[in-house]
């Protein structure tokens, strides 16, 4: 239930056309901190940076393979974390509209046990290499995880061609139509919380989200209205597997990516919300 990321390679390019000819030292990162205070940062300026590194990430997700990278923590960048409450999540926002929600403790934590968020800056000198199937890299500007598996990242969680970062509150309290009511099922509120971490960076609810990659996935219908629950595990885990449209972008999630429990929740997040569409 993701990745319409193919269908922004022609925004980005319409970004980036402006500057062809231009060093790629030109590439800005815009980072919004608590106060407000917007900082934007050159390529130059973070290749630079008194904190970056060189770190190699395990199994990147954009490239599928392990990566090497010139990088920044991202906790370096953001400003003083402690001034915000622990209803405030970090938004990143990606030249194609891709939108990931990260809270800040997978951010802020550090230690041999947890993983640690950067920002890894594609050299002008150096670029990497484009993403599989595409003819774009991950860069200018990509956020990666050291020892990710220790604290179980999502693969949502690691948006490629980074343009924004800045604070929001978490989904379900910024946009009550994206949240169950209290009295809704288990499986259902689990679901909820995969969808935000998993679909909420491709698809709307009830209105609610900021992308505008992939369509909203309750007005005006929602897809269990003409799915089954049989052929929609199909869908997202393989949607090719159930049907075939012109510029089809969506690929499938595996199952290290979304276990079959959990698509089964996110179906069951979608019925309950089936029957509070907002008006």
């Amino acid at each position: 239930m993701k990745s319409y990321r193919g269908y922004g390679v022609w925004l980005l390019l319409c970004v980036l056309l402006p500057f062809a000819g231009k060093a790629a030292s030109a590439a800005e990162l815009q980072v919004t901190s608590p106060t407000g205070a917007v900082s934007v940062y050159q390529t130059d300026e973070l290749l630079s940076h008194a904190a970056a590194r060189e770190i190699t990430v395990v199994d990147d997700a954009a490239y599928g393979r392990d990566m090497t990278y010139r990088a920044v923590p991202v906790a370096s960048l953001i400003g003083d974390a402690g001034a915000v409450d622990g209803e405030t999540g970090l938004e990143v926002i990606a030249l194609d509209g891709f939108v990931a929600n990260i809270p800040l403790p997978l951010v802020l934590l550090d230690g041999d046990e947890t993983a640690q968020a950067w920002i890894a800056v594609e050299p002008e000198d150096a670029p990497w290499p484009n993403l599989p199937g595409k003819e774009v890299s991950a860069g200018p500007f990509s956020l990666v995880w050291v020892d990710a598996a220790v604290s179980h990242i999502r693969s949502e969680q690691w948006p490629y061609q980074v343009a924004k970062i800045g604070y929001a509150a978490f989904p379900a309290a910024r946009w009550p139509q994206l949240a169950l009511g209290d009295d809704a099922a288990e499986d259902a509120k689990r679901g909820q919380a995969v969808f935000i971490d998993q679909c909420f960076a491709c698809h709307r609810m009830n209105g609610a989200g900021v992308t505008e990659l992939g369509p909203d996935l309750n007005l005006p219908m929602n897809p269990v209205d003409y799915f089954k629950p049989d052929a929609l595990v199909m869908l997202i885990r393989d949607p090719a597997s159930v049907r075939h449209w012109p510029d089809m972008q969506m690929h499938g999630f595996t199952t290290d990516q979304l276990s079959d429990a959990e698509i089964r929740d996110v179906i069951a997040y979608l019925q309950a919300m089936a029957g509070r569409k907002a008006e």
